[in-house]
């Protein structure tokens, strides 16, 4: 199973409240949290230590302490860090759990550091033991909201959980369900939306999870997300976390000058966490704007810097892509080879670039630099690219059916919904009697144009249809995206 990148899973922070007992929020906890949120993190274990010398069983401390060492795992996944990393985590988790302070602190605290603890486990490929700690933190949590229903960053942990679970595939929800685990895209976004709106010292974090998620369930709210995070990036220049997120949601939003702008102007002083997945993300935009020297420049410098063994498939194949488009067969060769035999497939990303080592098929110019072109959101250039082509009654059915879908999406991003429409269906038809995902990605795009225009009923004809699809490589993929529009049409 894939994995989306951790940042989206784990944005779940605490800020001051009024505490009793030893579980105090002082101005030196703030300052540490501070500097933990913005990836400053040897300022912040400076601060921390110092609130624990004198005050060792402080919740509040020892979750700041606890997110510095899980943000530089999730960041770095250097597995030399990870046993040592973990313990720490443990120790913390035993402590907390030994308190006898009645305090949300506390209770919060065990939570969050036993969510932290799954995330861990799980990007250290131990599933099993993450779904353990992820069920025992989803149980504090709820423990948390009965005991203090108005305590916001609670409510906002939950309720991203609550959206994440909510949008899962029915199949896995039901066993969720059967483990104690419930939630709802809509019982989830009023619990975000709550700690988002209100005036509390979590809203800014409460925001961006609301912008995050709100893209995942509803993608075609493209403009509003990415405004959003635009504006949440420019209230935190300082913070290399927002930094991040904005690059995300820029790049998967197809605004590609506007994510290099952000990896441009991000903060690069002295004391920052070392983040070598940012160059990756920077290298990809520039693969989609055809400059291949500086995507190649930015790759090479995240395997210099990355200790992990996730991402590094991927690296291979932007490379290789970048070297083969730009007329360098041999260097392109040697990348390919190395797509086989580095690193991980857990994540997405990886297991795409596993799949196309093992097949090695031999893309059509053409087609691979106008799905660039368009993934940048660069529509004018894709589209003339793709003019470029020439279609002829023996071009191959898979490049036939990828013409009429690249040329689908390239319409669609500029708005022409007409074209659109006609060259997706036609993908449709080409795509008969194969196991190409042209098809059931056609019907999901026609489906979302018509949730759009307010045709539930057609557009949930597409959704029925895409999921129809089988034996195709994006099934699971495709068929999460069209059960979850299922879902929120319901609502028109």
């Amino acid at each position: 199973m894939a994995f989306a990148h951790p940042f989206f899973l784990c944005l779940y922070l605490f800020y001051s409240y009024p505490l009793q007992a030893a579980s105090v929020y002082s101005p030196t906890v703030r300052q540490a949290y501070d500097a933990t949120i913005s990836l400053r993190i040897p300022e912040g274990r400076r601060l921390i230590q110092q609130e624990l010398l004198s005050n060792p069983e402080n919740a509040a401390a020892l979750l700041i302490a606890n997110q510095q060492d899980f943000l530089t795992w999730a960041i770095q996944q250097n597995p030399a860090l990870y046993e040592g990393i973990l313990s720490r985590q443990e120790k913390r988790l035993q402590l907390l759990s030994s308190l006898k302070e009645n305090s949300v602190w506390v209770g919060y605290a065990l939570a969050e550091v036993r969510l932290q603890i799954a995330l861990s486990k799980l990007l250290q490929g131990n599933k099993l033991g993450a779904a353990w700690d992820l069920r025992q933190a989803y149980l504090q949590y709820i423990t948390n909201a009965r005991q203090y229903p108005d305590f916001l960053p609670n409510r906002k942990t939950l309720g991203a959980l609550q959206v994440l679970i909510g949008s899962v595939p029915d199949s896995y929800r039901v066993l969720l369900n059967i483990i104690g685990m419930q939630g709802s895209i809509e019982t989830g976004m009023a619990n975000l939306k709550a700690a988002a709106t209100k005036t509390n010292p979590f809203q800014e974090e409460a925001q961006l999870l609301q912008v995050l998620l709100q893209h995942l369930v509803a993608p075609e709210r493209n403009e509003a997300a990415a405004e959003s995070v635009l504006k949440l990036r420019r209230q935190s220049p300082d913070n290399l976390l927002f930094s991040f997120a904005a690059m995300h949601v820029l790049k998967k939003t197809r605004k590609s000058d506007l994510a290099l702008q952000v990896y441009l102007d991000r903060p690069q002083q002295a004391g920052y966490l070392a983040f070598p997945y940012l160059h990756h993300m920077a290298a990809d935009l520039y693969l989609y704007k055809s400059d291949y020297n500086n995507s190649i420049k930015l790759n090479q410098l995240f395997l210099a810097q990355h200790k992990g063994e996730h991402y590094l498939k991927a690296v291979n194949y932007k490379l290789y892509l970048a070297h083969w488009l730009g007329g360098r067969a041999k260097q392109a060769e040697k990348h390919l080879t190395q797509m086989g035999k580095q690193g991980k497939t857990e994540m997405e990303e990886d297991a795409y670039a596993a799949r196309f080592a093992k097949e090695q098929p031999h893309p059509n110019r053409y087609l691979m630099q106008a799905r660039l072109q368009y993934d940048g959101g660069y529509y004018e250039d894709a589209l003339e690219v793709m003019t470029q082509m020439p279609l002829k009654p023996e071009t191959i059915p898979a490049e036939r059916a990828e013409y009429f879908y690249r040329k689908a999406r390239i319409y669609h991003g500029m708005g022409n919904l007409s074209q659109a429409k006609r060259y997706y269906e036609q993908a449709i038809e080409e795509s008969q009697n194969t196991s190409l995902y042209f098809a059931p990605y056609a019907a999901l795009q026609l489906g979302y144009i018509y949730q759009d225009e307010q045709k539930p009923d057609t557009a949930r004809q597409w959704y029925t249809k895409a999921l129809a699809y089988k034996g195709h490589t994006y099934k699971n993929s495709i068929d999460g995206k069209a059960k979850l529009a299922l879902q929120t049409i319901k609502k028109l």
